[in-house]
């Protein structure tokens, strides 16, 4: 029999996902003496190559194998398995044998499929049909019997191993649906392998002397009760301030009436599964806190308080929704029973006039009534809009109520001192944001009007829960609020209404984690419905093009006179035809569907940026998981995927379009080098041009014409084969990715063995595993190209509950928009720049260019074109971010004209600047001026915060070290040291804004060597990263020798981050030693030369582009 293919990455994956992996050679042995001969003398090379590949999966759940089968055959091979495929669509399974089969049903009939009653077949699935076909799936039914081989196809799952090291998905549920079982999931470790840790003496001492003590400390604490535990994690390293994490049983679950007991469940949770940098106490969890759960929703269900609830909520009018809960009720013991089932108990609201089920409430939330009909009561009582005036006032008069645009319960007043329409108008509403803090204001004083002050118990748990909305409030744009966070030091005991009984003293861990949970899930509601509603009623909240993730928060009443600005501003650019009221019902009864986008405005310094939200479709309620949004976005990425597909076959249709920093490094790369080739060198002359509105501009006419060279409607038919792709990574996560695939009859890799060892030759595939999702193979260009016309021509944009045809260019919120617009002005390019590059190069990321050239009259003649315009494809330069480095004409006096630089400078282009003479590249940190760090950097804290800040920065600072910077055959030595200095710089602010942000008030010298780990890992991860760069060249030699050694990028990081830290000497005082004592040892192993070009590129030590940086 044929060797199997190792693939250990793939078996290392199943085994972590399955109860048993096992050869299917093993499984059969095991069902008796006749599973034995499976494989015989004289067998096909087929049969023996799919029993040697094959491997069993044992789902946790799955019923044991058939007791002593007959291992005798009744069916043919497609009659089984058109049962079997009939049996899971029938119990509604998902399993990849049954992918593109459904039962039949009235809307959608046909004749079933062959050897069924009720199935049909609405897609290709190449797996099912290879395996009802193949001769050595035969032989294997007639070796194995029916009810065996029915057996590995519905309860267990199939997988066939590839060479060199991947497998593909046969049967069984699909792999990116399975989670791993809680033994199986991998511990928390640092993150570190052998040989990658700097050499930081201190942080060893230190980490040891935290050792000896907790040896020396453990034999006098009093052992811990006997009680079921689970999800045990070992600790990690701590420092020597770090406490012991075993407590006393009495404290850590508040067993007795000593200081009022805080909230530690959410805790005890949070530490059972925490890494570095989880907050102290007790790491175990028992099962009482499982087991003796209240009735209701339960804790891992309750919705986090996330920023993305309250963004972009539309509407003018500032007050609370009549529908809103608090509103819809009356302050009566009824009412307040409605809402406590609602908080605790998981009840949706009820509707007006909706008849209402009776249920009997428990008899702890029996006694909250009155304390929650006073809540309500409050509600009533509160004077919003006068909070809202006091607390966020406005800072010009806004105009009165009952006006098109004015809000309902605000400020009244007059309209604003100057005209809204003109731009200092537009700039005046654009400053009126209010602040976190008032904000913030205004939240807390509707908590304290709401709130009784028995159901907080104290002031010490009010306190605590304002300040949890005074962080809220302040976070960035995807950041999110942890439950432990939440309840972290609220005190239970100090709360009368939670007790179960009143008058009880001992109160028993199960109960007091009971409690814990009621307190929990009020506190949830408090901040994910009541504060969200506040903020969605009253403000529109919104991030900006130049303050990265950091929110604004408009009152309504200036945001709808923005939005009315901007909506006019829309329909001049792209000239927008508002539909009848005839239009919009045929809009939504067209068959097939089409699609409605929704308009939003993202403000610029300057004004407003449009952006459309495609997820919509005309007559759906819901959007993403309506059928008619899925099947729409499913056609539109096939086209997006046939587009693609098309620019990868015939690289002329983008022209000079670059697709990202490796596409800009390939090609700068090799004009380098050809410009270095010739002697003497040529003077080089730049030339930058930014189009004014490119996607808004693009004729659609033209447009169409360009695409339909692209596809060719008529003689295309393309091949699209959706799958799935599972691999590990080396921090034993599993990452799940869903890609198409598209190919026409000639390059059509019909099977999914061939299309497998296809994707490992031509891509980076490797280790992974395969699920085909589904196959169609009859994607006409002319039904594309169909598609592609609905798409322009019908694009509706609903703004402001009317609806608008848009007539010209393209919406900026498409997967498509990019490429057609590179599409359009790469076929610009070949008949108006077809030898703009001669001697040159040419570069265009979407619609910004930048030609260098030595020949003056091409560039001259290259900046005239586009400056004059090129109406044919509404391309226009905008002058105000033109730039080059030759004289060019002004023209009339005080007309604009385009930048001039001086002819040797660095000129800068898409985040690069690009030296005029040498050709060597820098990065352009400008775009971090007057930001803050904190704005553009969130890490999902979770319950491992160490472990996610780490994750974060080594991720982002991937991202920093492209190519394009380190390539030591396009830049110099110097130039490389300062591009990798400005990188640890830069992670050091990160690093600052991430210990900023940790949970819990945790300060650094608690676990110093965590800290000074991270440090350590972003040196030697940078490392890694310039020599995969810069393969082929020897980098560093033993003795810190050659030209850019280990060393030196260990320098580099400890000499920015000593910078940084040290203007924060009091939170990071336990680092600085160890920092500055490992410097030092470095500067003792580099040579003399090596340091001082290190010392060289370090100077200035903050750099002038770094000094505007807020944090």
């Amino acid at each position: 029999m044929p060797r199997a293919p190792r693939c250990r990455a793939v078996r290392a994956l199943l085994r972590g996902r399955y109860r048993e992996v096992l050869p299917l050679a093993t499984f059969m042995r095991r069902l008796g003496p006749q599973g034995r001969r499976l494989v015989r003398r004289g067998d096909p090379a087929a049969f023996r190559a799919l029993v040697a590949q094959c491997l069993v999966c044992v789902p946790w759940d799955a019923r044991p194998a058939p007791v002593g089968p007959s291992f005798r055959q009744v069916s043919c091979l497609k009659e089984l398995v058109a049962r079997v495929v009939q049996r899971l669509c029938e119990r509604g399974a998902r399993n990849v044998l049954a992918f593109g089969f459904a039962l039949l049903d009235g809307a959608r009939g046909g004749p079933p499929v062959a050897f069924t009653t009720s199935v049909r077949s609405y897609l290709p699935n190449t797996v099912t049909e290879t395996l009802r076909g193949s001769g050595a799936w035969g032989l294997l039914l007639r070796r194995v019997g029916d009810d065996v081989l029915a057996h590995l196809l519905t309860r267990c799952a199939l997988y066939l191993l590839v060479a060199p090291s991947c497998a593909y998905q046969v049967c069984g549920p699909p792999l990116y649906d399975l989670c791993a079982p809680a033994a199986t999931r991998p511990l928390a470790t640092s993150g570190h392998r052998p040989g990658t840790r700097m050499d930081l003496r201190p942080t060893r001492q230190a980490r040891n002397a935290g050792a000896r003590r907790r040896r020396g400390g453990g034999g006098s604490s009093p052992p811990l009760a006997k009680r079921p535990r689970h999800d045990v994690t070992p600790e990690p390293e701590r420092g020597a301030d770090r406490p012991s994490s075993r407590a006393p049983p009495g404290r850590a679950h508040g067993l007795s009436g000593g200081e009022p007991g805080a909230v530690t469940s959410a805790r005890a949770a949070a530490e059972a599964n925490s890494g570095e940098g989880g907050p102290p106490g007790t790491r175990l969890t028992s099962a009482g806190a499982q087991l003796s759960r209240p009735q209701g929703v339960p804790l891992s269900h309750l919705s986090h308080p996330e920023t993305k609830h309250f963004l972009y909520c539309p509407g003018g009018k500032e007050r609370l929704r009549p529908s809103f809960l608090l509103s819809a009720l009356q302050p009566s013991l009824t009412g307040a029973r409605t809402l406590l089932e609602a908080i605790f108990l998981g009840s949706e609201s009820p509707r007006p006039g909706a008849a209402r089920r009776p249920r009997r409430l428990p008899a702890r939330y029996w006694r909250m009534r009155p304390l929650f009909r006073e809540l309500l009561a409050n509600h009533a009582r509160c004077p919003y809009d006068a909070l809202l005036r006091a607390h966020c006032p406005l800072r010009a008069p806004a105009p009165a109520e009952g006006s098109s645009h004015g809000g309902g319960g605000g400020a009244g007043g007059c309209a604003l001192g100057r005209p809204p329409g003109a731009p200092g108008g537009l700039l005046q509403l654009l400053r009126q944001h209010s602040s976190p803090w008032q904000v913030y204001a205004f939240l807390r004083a509707c908590l304290c009007r709401l709130v009784p002050a028995g159901l907080w118990g104290s002031g010490h748990n009010r306190r605590r829960f304002l300040r949890n909305v005074k962080k809220f409030v302040s976070l960035g744009k995807h950041a999110k609020l942890s439950l432990q966070e939440l309840t972290w030091k609220m005190r239970v005991q100090d709360c009368a209404w939670l007790r179960g009984s009143p008058g009880a003293r001992c109160v028993p861990a199960a109960e007091h984690r009971r409690r814990e949970e009621v307190l929990a899930k009020l506190l949830c509601w408090l901040m994910g419905t009541y504060v969200v509603e506040l903020l969605k009623s009253f403000f529109y909240v919104t991030e900006t093009t130049f303050q990265k993730n950091r929110l604004f928060f408009y009152r309504k009443r200036i945001w709808s006179q923005l939005q009315s600005i901007g909506i006019r501003q829309h329909f001049n650019s792209v000239h927008l035809r508002e539909l009848s009221e005839a239009e919009v019902r045929r809009h939504q009864e067209a068959r097939p569907t089409l699609l409605t986008s929704k308009l939003r405005f993202l403000p610029k310094p300057s004004g407003l940026r449009p952006i459309v939200n495609m997820d919509y479709v005309v007559g759906a309620r819901t959007f993403r998981r309506d059928k008619k949004v899925r099947h729409l976005t499913s056609q539109v990425k096939n086209l997006f995927s046939v587009l693609n597909y098309e620019r990868a076959r015939r690289p002329s249709l983008l022209g000079a379009s670059v697709l990202g920093m490796d596409d800009i490094h390939r090609v700068w790369r090799s004009f380098v080098l050809r410009v270095r080739a010739q002697d003497p060198a040529p003077q080089l002359y730049f030339v930058k041009v930014d189009v004014t509105g490119a996607y808004d501009a693009l004729p659609q006419d033209k447009l169409v014409e360009v695409i339909a060279n692209v596809i060719r409607p008529q003689e295309n038919t393309y091949c699209v084969r959706q799958y799935a792709v599972v691999q590990r990574t080396a921090q034993g996560r599993v990452r799940k990715s869903f890609k198409r695939h598209v190919s026409t009859f000639v390059d059509l890799q019909p099977y999914m063995r061939q299309f497998v060892e296809h994707l490992q030759e031509t891509s980076s595939l490797r280790d992974a595993v395969v699920i085909e999702q589904s196959s169609s193979l009859n994607e006409t260009g002319h039904t594309l190209f169909h598609l592609f016309l609905r798409l322009v021509h019908n694009h509706v944009i609903r703004v402001g509950g009317k609806s608008y045809v848009q007539c010209q260019g393209i919406p900026q919120g498409s997967i498509l928009s990019t490429l057609l617009c590179s599409l359009c002005y790469g076929d610009m390019e070949s008949r108006l720049f077809s030898g703009i590059q001669q001697d040159g190069v040419l570069l265009r990321l979407v619609d910004d260019f930048l030609l260098v050239t030595p020949h003056l009259a091409q560039a001259q003649a290259f900046l005239r074109a586009l400056v004059s315009g090129v109406p044919e494809y509404g391309c226009t330069a905008n002058l105000q971010k033109t730039a080059v480095n030759f004289p060019v004409d002004t023209g009339a006096p005080g007309s604009a004209a385009p930048l001039q630089l001086p002819a040797h400078c660095l000129f800068p282009w898409c985040g690069l600047l690009l030296d005029t003479r040498t050709l060597e590249v820098f990065c352009d940190y400008s775009s971090y001026a007057q930001t803050s760090i904190r704005s553009s950097l969130t890490f999902s804290q979770g319950t491992r915060p160490g472990r996610n800040m780490r994750r974060k920065l080594l991720a982002v600072m991937r991202l920093k070290c492209c190519a394009v910077f380190l390539d030591l055959q396009v830049n110099s030595i110097h130039t490389v040291y300062t591009n990798i200095y400005k990188i640890f710089l830069l992670q050091a602010y990160r690093f600052h804004a991430c210990v900023l942000q940790f949970p819990f008030n945790q300060p650094v010298r608690k676990n110093p060597s965590f800290f000074l780990r991270v440090i350590a890992d972003t040196a030697s991860r940078c490392y890694s990263l310039l020599k995969a760069k810069n393969t082929g060249l020897s980098l560093g030699a033993k003795g810190a020798s050659g030209p850019f050694p280990s060393e030196a990028a260990r320098w580099l990081c400890l000499h920015a981050f000593l910078l940084k830290l040290a203007r924060h000497s009091g939170t990071y005082r336990c680092l600085l030693g160890p920092l500055r004592a490992a410097k030092a040892q470095l500067c003792r192993q580099l040579p003399r030369v090596t340091l001082d070009a290190l010392e060289a590129a370090a100077s200035p030590g903050l750099p002038a582009d770094f000094r505007t940086i807020l944090d």
